[in-house]
């Protein structure tokens, strides 16, 4: 008995002191991945810096570029518009066996459809449920930054001197076009589907002019009625 408690007596130490080395050795074991951890999840003052001043040199480079596109897509919206409209009031100068025009107001910037109301002789808002109404509605504005214009540019898509179209006229067409409405441009179409002027006389020179920031576009008639959409590069006008 006494051989047995000498063994565990001597045997004791050991298993303790075998421990405490296995503790020691987890612990400068853990350390390190501690360190590490904190390495992988954090970044440093400069490092936010540097991906700050990246961030802003990109942004300085990219914000003039998608202004000027969206200026872009603003006009050629516009352009498309007025197109889109003036082929519409060919159909109803046609299907109503009458006289329609595209109606520019070029203090407010909008425009909008009329059509000859031959029962009450008036001009009448297209899908307004009043006869001999105008201005009222629908009218579409231009979108932000757009206005009807032309600027400094010398000579126009068909080669002529640019000239918005002519003021739009109280009557319709004819013998007794009556007074002219200032601040207004006009395409007027009669029932063959021709633009005509106030006299009634067919023409192929009509075209209205949008500008903005970024260019200038125009809508501009051949003697059919047909509209053609164009660009101006900086030195000439280019169809799209």
């Amino acid at each position: 008995m006494n051989q047995t408690f000498d063994r565990d007596r001597i045997s004791q130490p050991d298993r303790e002191s075998q421990g405490s080395s296995l503790q020691k050795r987890r612990s400068w074991a853990a350390r390190p991945m501690r360190q590490d951890a904190c390495r992988v999840h954090g970044f440093s003052m400069i490092e936010l810096l540097i991906v700050l001043i990246c961030i802003i040199i990109l942004m300085a480079i990219a914000i003039p570029s998608v202004t000027g596109l969206a200026r872009s897509f603003r006009i050629g919206g516009d352009t498309r518009e007025i197109a889109a409209l003036l082929n519409l009031a060919r159909l109803r100068a046609a299907a109503d066996y009458t006289h329609a025009r595209v109606y520019v107001n070029l203090s407010a910037n909008t425009y909008h459809l009329e059509v000859w109301n031959k029962a009450s002789a008036c001009w009448q808002t297209f899908e307004d449920s009043n006869s001999c109404t105008q201005i009222t509605s629908p009218v579409a504005p231009l979108a932000p930054g757009d206005t009807f214009g032309f600027g400094s540019i010398a000579t126009g898509p068909t080669g002529a001197a640019p000239a918005q179209a002519p003021a739009c006229i109280s009557g319709v067409a004819g013998p007794s076009p009556g007074s002219t409405t200032s601040n207004t441009a006009c395409i007027e179409f009669n029932s063959r589907t021709y633009p005509v002027d106030s006299t009634n006389k067919v023409v192929a020179s009509d075209a209205i002019y949008i500008q903005n920031a970024e260019g200038y576009q125009a809508i501009a008639l051949s003697v059919s009625g047909q509209p053609a959409q164009y660009r101006y590069n900086g030195s000439a006008w280019v169809q799209f």
